[in-house]
């Protein structure tokens, strides 16, 4: 009975573990995408974060991708981005995905 309650910890672990990281891995087809949405006259994230991320009138996202998760930081995003109105999902995920390279 013990041997199958740590094996069920095991797997909980491993698989909690690998999910977190999937959460951060940043998807290559979307980093191009995302930055092209990050300079966007639909959006101009730029206007206040800097051409290059590094934050003017609003914060700087440069190494945010090593404190938030992707989930934190779309969260995040929805609630306080942009003056031009709400991002759709894909295309938050794609600014997101930009992010995490900066």
């Amino acid at each position: 009975m013990r041997y199958i309650s740590g094996l069920l910890v095991f797997a909980f672990v491993a698989v909690t573990g690998f999910l977190a990281v999937a959460d951060n891995v940043v998807k290559p087809d979307t980093i191009i995408e995302g930055k092209a949405l990050f300079m966007s006259e639909k959006y101009k994230c730029f206007t206040c974060h800097g051409e290059k991320g590094e934050g003017g009138k609003g914060p700087s996202f440069i190494g945010v991708g090593k404190k938030l998760s992707n989930a934190e930081m779309m969260k995040k995003a929805a609630h306080n981005c942009p003056p031009t109105g709400a991002c759709s999902p894909k295309d938050l995920s794609a600014i997101v995905d930009f992010l995490r390279t900066l």
